[in-house]
C-alpha cells in the first residue's frame, strides 16, 4: 500500500532562491545579480518563457489567493531542466525595461507533473524590519497557513512545532544604505503512525509583520507495508539501559559557559566550568541497540583520538595594518609581498548584532596566481587564522611526504604559536574507510566515483586540561602533501584568561548519568530515513531518540547540578 506524504528539503537548494537565513554580503549580491541576468534574458513577451504546466498553474492561483501580494509581480523566468521533475517559477514587480532596481521579487518552485508547491521564497523591501519576530507570532501565523494550505485534515500528518530558528540578511545599496529583514523559521514534523519522521515535515519563515516569507515541503511516495510498526518496539525501560551506559556521557571543559537555566549574565557568561553531556545516540526500537553510522550514511568514517604533549613558546602572531599583513604572509609563506596586494573586507554590520570582533583581509598577487585570507581580532589585531591557496594547475599526484612528516610539520608549528597554556593537545582524525553500499541501492543508477586525492593534510586539535578536553579551545593546521608547508591554520584563542576548574573530587560519571536521566525528557519512538547518495531507502528506522525540542541540558560536574540550555535564549 502507497501513500503520499511530505519529505523536506529543510534548507532551499535551488541555485534561484534567494534565502533570507543568507548572512553574507557576496552571496546575497550574487543571488541578485544572478536574478537581473535572468530577467535580461528574457524578452518583453512570454515567447521566451517555459509554458506554465495546468497543474502548476492550478496551485498558484491557490497560493495567490493565500499570498495576494504574489499576484501584482511578474513573471520573468520559468522552467526546469528537462531531466528534472521540479518547474521554476520567478516573479518580479519590476517591468523587464527597469531590471536595475527591484522592491519586490519571490521564486516559486513546482512539482512538473503533479502541480505540488515544493517551495516558495519571498523577499519585499517593504517588509524590511531588524525586530525578530516573537516564536507565539512565527508558530500562530505558519499554523494558520499550514492549515489553510493541507486542510484541517491533511493537517493532522504535521505534529506540533519542533524546531525554531533565527535568521537574519541584508543587502547594501549603492548608497551605502543597509536593507536587513529577520525572521523565525518554524519547523512542522511529518507523522507516520503517529510518530514523527526526523528532519522530515514543513518548514516556514516568518518576519515580524506576520508574513510567510519562506516554506519548503517536499513529497514522496511511501510502501507504507515496509514501515516498522511501533507496537514492535521495545519497552522504554528496557532500552534506556542500553542509553545510558559509561560510554554515554562525556566529560569536558568549557572556557565560556552559560547561567543556570540558560540565563546568561556579565557574571556567568564567561565563567569557565567543567561538565557532564549525554551523548545523542540512536537506538533500535525493535533490537536495543545502537544504530551504526553506516546504517545512516554513504560516507563511513572512525574517529580517532591521540594524545601529544606540547612544550609551547607563547609566540604571538599580530597584524593590525595592511603593510603587517604582508610582512606576517612574507614571514609565514615567504611570499613577496612587495608583488600582491592587501584589502580589508568590510562586511555588512548587522542592527541587531554586537559589533564584530573579527577583521578579514585578502591578499592577491599581481598575477593572481596566489591569494590569502587572514583573520585577525579588530582590537588586538591577534591572528585567528590564515589560508593560503594557489590558482595554478597542478596534475594529480602522490603525496611527496608522509602523513608523519606532516603532522611533525604541524605539531612544530603548534608549539610555536599556540597559547602557553597549552601543553598537551588532542588530536581528532577520521579514518575514512571504503564504504559499504547497502542491499537497496540500485548500483545502476549510481553515479561514476572518482577518487579525488585530497592535496593537504588535515590536523584538528582540541586543547586538553588534566587530561580533559577543553571543548571551545581547538586548533586547525593544514599541511601541503607536495611541499610540506602550512597552508593554513586556526589558532583560538580565548578573549580572557581562562582559570579551569580542578577535576579532583568531582561528581561521578553513575551520579552525573542519574541526574540527567532523571530531568532530561523522556525518549520518545522517531523514524530516522537512511539515504545512500541520492537514493534514499525503501523504509526508515523506528529508533528511540532523545527529545531535545525544548533545548539540551548538562550536569554540572563540580555541583552535581543539572543546568538547562534552551535551544533560542533570545525571544522578543
Amino acid at each position: 500500500m502507497k501513500r503520499t506524504l511530505p519529505l523536506t528539503a529543510l534548507f532551499l537548494s535551488s541555485s534561484l532562491m534567494l534565502a533570507p537565513s543568507v548572512l553574507a554580503e557576496e552571496v546575497e549580491l550574487g543571488a541578485t545579480q544572478a536574478t537581473s541576468t535572468q530577467a535580461a534574458k528574457a524578452t518583453e513577451t512570454t515567447e521566451a518563457l517555459t509554458p506554465i504546466p495546468a497543474a502548476v498553474q492550478k496551485t498558484m492561483d491557490r497560493l495567490f489567493t493565500l499570498q495576494p501580494e504574489l499576484k501584482k509581480l511578474n513573471i520573468i523566468t520559468s522552467g526546469g531542466r528537462e531531466d528534472s521533475q521540479r518547474f521554476l517559477v520567478g516573479l518580479s514587480d519590476r517591468p523587464e525595461e527597469k531590471i536595475k532596481k527591484e522592491d519586490m521579487s519571490a521564486y516559486l518552485e513546482f512539482d512538473r507533473n503533479t502541480g505540488d508547491l515544493l517551495s516558495f521564497d519571498i523577499r519585499a523591501t517593504a517588509w524590511a524590519s531588524e525586530k525578530l519576530p516573537s516564536r507565539q507570532l512565527a508558530q500562530d501565523t505558519a499554523e494558520r497557513f499550514l492549515t489553510e494550505w493541507f486542510g484541517t485534515e491533511g493537517r493532522k500528518q504535521f505534529g506540533k512545532p519542533t524546531r525554531y530558528s533565527d535568521f537574519g540578511s541584508a543587502t547594501r545599496n549603492e548608497d551605502g544604505s543597509i536593507v536587513s529583514w529577520r525572521t523565525c523559521s518554524v519547523e512542522f514534523p511529518l507523522l507516520l503512525n503517529g510518530i514523527p519522521i526526523e528532519n522530515k515535515g514543513v518548514r516556514l519563515e516568518v518576519d515580524s509583520l506576520g508574513h510567510i516569507t519562506t516554506y519548503s515541503y517536499d513529497p514522496v511516495d511511501v510502501d507504507t507495508t515496509k514501515i516498522p510498526k511501533p507496537d514492535t518496539a521495545l519497552p522504554i525501560e528496557e532500552v534506556i539501559k542500553n542509553m545510558t551506559t559509561a560510554d554515554s556521557i562525556s566529560l569536558n571543559y568549557v572556557q565560556e559557559q552559560s547561567g543556570k537555566d540558560g540565563q546568561a549574565s556579565e557574571e556567568t557568561k564567561t565563567k569557565p566550568g567543567l561538565r557532564y553531556d549525554l551523548d545523542s545516540r540512536y537506538i533500535h526500537a525493535q533490537t536495543g541497540n545502537k544504530v551504526d553510522a553506516k546504517e545512516l550514511a554513504s560516507v563511513q568514517s572512525k574517529p580517532t583520538e591521540t594524545k601529544t604533549v606540547l612544550h609551547p613558546k607563547g609566540q604571538t602572531l599580530i597584524a593590525r595594518s595592511e603593510e603587517e599583513v604582508k610582512q606576517l604572509l612574507a614571514k609565514l609563506f615567504d611570499i613577496n609581498s612587495a608583488t600582491g596586494t592587501v584589502r580589508v573586507h568590510q562586511p555588512i554590520n548587522f542592527p541587531w548584532e554586537k559589533e564584530k570582533r573579527y577583521l578579514d583581509y585578502r591578499f592577491s598577487t599581481e598575477d593572481g596566481q596566489v591569494t590569502a585570507h587572514i583573520t585577525t581580532d579588530k582590537k588586538t589585531g591577534h591572528v585567528y587564522s590564515v589560508s593560503l591557496s594557489t590558482n595554478k594547475e597542478q596534475k594529480k599526484q602522490a603525496a611527496r611526504i608522509t602523513e608523519e612528516q606532516a603532522f611533525t610539520v604541524a605539531r612544530d608549528f603548534l608549539e610555536t604559536y599556540a597559547d602557553s597554556s597549552t601543553t598537551e593537545l588532542e588530536l581528532q582524525q577520521e579514518i575514512f574507510e571504503k564504504p559499504e553500499i547497502p542491499s537497496w541501492v540500485d548500483k545502476s543508477k549510481l553515479p561514476e566515483m572518482t577518487d579525488e586525492q585530497n592535496d593537504k593534510y588535515q590536523f584538528h586539535f582540541t586543547k586538553l586540561h588534566q587530561g580533559i578536553p577543553v571543548r571551545d579551545h581547538s586548533y586547525q593546521v593544514d599541511i601541503d602533501k607536495q611541499t610540506g608547508k602550512v597552508v593554513y591554520f586556526y589558532l583560538s584563542t580565548p578573549m580572557e584568561k581562562a582559570d579551569l576548574p580542578d577535576s579532583q573530587n568531582i561528581v561521578t560519571k553513575e551520579e552525573a548519568l542519574a541526574t540527567l536521566i532523571k530531568y532530561r525528557t523522556p525518549l520518545k519512538l522517531k523514524y530516522i530515513w537512511p539515504w545512500y547518495l541520492d537514493q534514499q531507502a525503501p523504509a526508515p528506522l523506528l529508533i528511540y531518540a532523545w527529545d531535545n525540542s525544548d533545548g539540551f541540558g548538562y550536569v554540572d560536574a563540580l555541583t552535581g547540578e543539572y543546568i538547562k540550555e534552551p535551544i533560542d535564549q533570545e525571544d522578543e
